[in-house]
Parts: C-alpha cells; structure tokens; sequence
C-alpha cells in the first residue's frame, strides 16, 4: 500500500511525526471497544474521531474516549469526516452504509466480511469502491496475514485450500450438527468441503477467515475449504496451503487456550492496529 505523503507515525521508539489520519470506528461491540481504547491511550496511529453506536451505548462509548464525536446515525457519523474507518458491526451494516463511506471520500477496514458472500452486495461494494474516492482495505483478521496470498496472485496463484478446525461446542453452537452427528466425533474429523462462497453461505457471521484470504487470493468461488470438528482443542484453527507458479506455501495459525465461550481476543483486532499504523507510520512494515 502507498503511504500518503507527509504522514508518519513512528513505530514505537522512533520520532513522532504527527497523526494524520482521523479514525472513525463503526460498531462498539469487543473489538470496536478495543480499538478505540487502544488509540485513545497512545500516539502511535490515528486520533478517534468518531464513534459510531447505538442509542445505549452513547454513555459507554463517550466514557471510553471523551475527546471522539459519538454518532447514533451514518450521516452524522460522515459529517465529522473520518479519512479512515473501521467497520465492526455486522455484515448488514457493512452492506449498508459501506457505500455511503467510501462515496465520502473514507477509506473503509471493513471486519463483517460476510457482506461479500451475496453476490449482489459483494458487486455493490467493490463498484462503490472502484468509484471511490475512498477505498477498501482488507485486514488479515485472525489469519494474522494474507499477503503471501496477495503476492502469489501476481504469479500465477492456482490453487488455495483453507482448512478450519473449530472445538465440537463451537461447532454445536454454529449449527454444524447439521452435517455431522458431533456426540459421536472422538478425533478431529472433517465433515464439509466445498468452496468458499458455499461455506461461508452456510455458516454465515461465522468464517470472515474464509472471506478475507478469499478476496487476497482467487476469489470467494474458487478457494477450496474444509471444516474440521477437533474435540482435541479449545480454540480454533486455521492451515492455509497455497501453490502458484512461486512454488507452494503452508502456513497454519492456532488460538490461545481459552473456554469455548470465552473472548479468545485473536489477530483480528491486532491485524486492523497494524493497518492503521501503518498508514500513518515513517517505516511501513
């Protein structure tokens, strides 16, 4: 990604060079909270700006960060004039008011990335965003990295399988019962392979891993994924195995420890704070 000139916030024990991008952060759920936590507190990326919310959530989010505009409505959320916003609400919300911010000149992180499964809202937002003249920018999420996807789709990226391996619960919880009777599963088991779009159509709200290192690679209709039910874990993970004319990559990321129903505070939000450093940093790694 280019860097705007001018701009530069230092990585951390270099020379400060001003903050240049105005954040804006759509949704105040966990991840929403963390962000604007995260640049309230330090001096390294972006100033919050704005905070887009529900009506309850006005006095928690004014509380967390005093100095950003809390916004109950789009417009009045655009009027404060992000130059960058993050979306962690919903994949409709996504849908909805994405065009709208990039129309207004606000490059949009966008974390609801089932938004892109239906094909008629994945063609409304990719036309918003060639439009312009803001821009969408796909963050890693809890993959930790796409790049070496996006690099290998410059030579002749061919194929790419996404293997998920989530704890029976988790699986229980998602409805995945439908495919495999989850009582009797003693050892990891695959149980659904299909592309991506199909996937992600079936679990939806559930796999944006699938979605993001889709759009870095060959696309929603032509990565391959298979499900893993793992009563030996109690997090996820991810093994992404790609070949391309560079020659072949396997990475596999695992989740920390943690209850089935806890917070296990992945990548994802560590993935859009290195984005938003980055843009505003002197050295861009």
């Amino acid at each position: 990604m280019m860097e705007r000139a001018g701009t530069g916030v230092h990585r951390s024990g270099g020379v400060n060079h001003g903050r240049s991008d105005r954040l804006g952060i759509i949704g105040f759920g966990a991840i929403g909270r963390r962000l604007a936590s995260f640049f309230a507190t330090t001096e390294d990326g972006p100033r919050t700006l704005a905070l887009l919310v529900r009506d309850h959530q006005r006095d928690a989010a004014s509380a967390l960060v005093p100095e950003a505009q809390v916004c109950t409505d789009l417009q009045h959320f655009l009027d404060v004039a992000p130059t960058v916003a993050v979306e962690c609400a919903s994949a409709t919300a996504f849908g909805a008011c994405g065009p709208h911010v990039l129309e207004a000149g606000c490059d949009l992180i966008p974390l609801s990335l089932g938004a892109f499964v239906d094909r008629a809202t994945e063609r409304r937002l990719l036309d918003a965003a060639a439009r312009g003249p803001g821009r969408l920018e796909i963050a890693a999420g809890a993959l930790g990295s796409i790049g070496f996807l996006a690099a290998a789709r410059e030579h002749e990226l061919d194929r790419v399988t996404i293997t998920i391996g989530y704890p029976i619960e988790r699986w229980r919880a998602m409805g995945a019962d439908r495919f495999i009777d989850l009582d009797q599963v003693r050892l990891p088991t695959p149980f659904l392979e299909s592309d991506a779009r199909n996937v992600a159509t079936l679990f939806p709200g559930h796999l944006n891993v699938v979605t993001g290192a889709s759009l870095a690679g060959l696309g929603l209709d032509r990565t391959h994924v298979a499900l893993v039910a793992d009563p030996t874990v109690s997090q996820a993970w991810f093994q992404v195995e790609a070949s391309s004319a560079s020659g072949p990559v396997r990475m596999q990321i695992g989740g920390r420890d943690a209850a089935v129903d806890a917070d296990p505070i992945d990548y994802t939000t560590f993935s859009v704070i290195r984005l938003l450093k980055r843009r505003c940093a002197s050295l861009a790694i």
